[in-house]
């Protein structure tokens, strides 16, 4: 995996909500469970990446028909690995916001200069200012979620330890099909919470739905990428 030649592939949406589907269906109640534990291992700090990372090693269990524990969803093998990971989206985030305090001086000297007030067109010139950020932003952040999309795939099921070399054949991978990976996240985010119409409840329905879903697109990719390298 780790010297894959990647070259053109097909992205079929249909095809990876048909599969995730029906691999939800082979299990739901499994599934359910698993959604209610991944909740849980969300509120120890830094182990919510590690628990989606882990609920796509019980969908790979499910599909292959091995069986599947309640508490594999708790394996903290990958648990260093996952916390780099978490430690580089924070700083990157944290880097990201820096601008915004860019931004923020001039006008808070000016209010200071004038009494705490500050003329219209100052206050239009800081929205604007925060506005076009606030765009720049919202791009930057969507070119690093889908460069970022096949990680936890590459991880949890591949066993890549190092995050930068996960990193480099994520991006290498998405980028062949940025737009519809892009097109295929807002899919996937629409079905996983269409739950929350049913009082909240079908979240426990949708969600894992929607993992399942994912998992079906990061088999059918790496797995055809992988045999062409082979």
């Amino acid at each position: 995996m780790k010297n894959l030649e990647v070259k053109d592939y097909d992205f079929n949406i249909g095809k990876y909500v048909s599969r995730g589907t029906d691999l939800f269906k082979k299990d739901i109640g499994g599934f359910i469970v698993a959604t209610l534990l991944l909740f849980v291992i969300s509120f120890i700090p830094f182990c919510g990446i590690l628990g989606l990372g882990n609920f796509y090693k019980i969908c790979k269990k499910v599909d292959e028909g091995q069986q599947v524990s309640a508490g594999d969803i708790f394996d903290f093998t990958d648990f260093v690995v996952y916390l780099k990971l978490f430690l580089l989206i924070f700083a990157i985030c944290m880097v990201a916001m820096i601008p915004i305090q860019f931004i923020l001086v001039p006008f808070l000297i000016a209010a200071d200069n004038e009494g705490g007030q500050v003329s219209d067109t100052g206050a239009a010139l800081l929205a604007g200012g925060m506005g076009l950020w606030m765009m720049l932003i919202m791009i930057f952040f969507v070119i690093l979620s889908i460069s970022m999309y096949f990680i936890q795939p590459l991880i949890s099921l591949y066993r890549i330890t190092s995050v930068r070399e996960a990193y480099r054949l994520s991006w290498k991978i998405a980028k062949k099909n940025f737009f519809m990976i892009l097109l295929f996240s807002i899919v996937v985010g629409f079905i996983s919470q269409l739950g929350i119409i049913a009082c909240g409840i079908g979240i426990l329905f949708s969600i894992p739905l929607g993992i399942c879903i994912k998992y079906a697109a990061y088999k059918d990719v790496l797995e055809s990428l992988n045999q062409k390298t082979v």
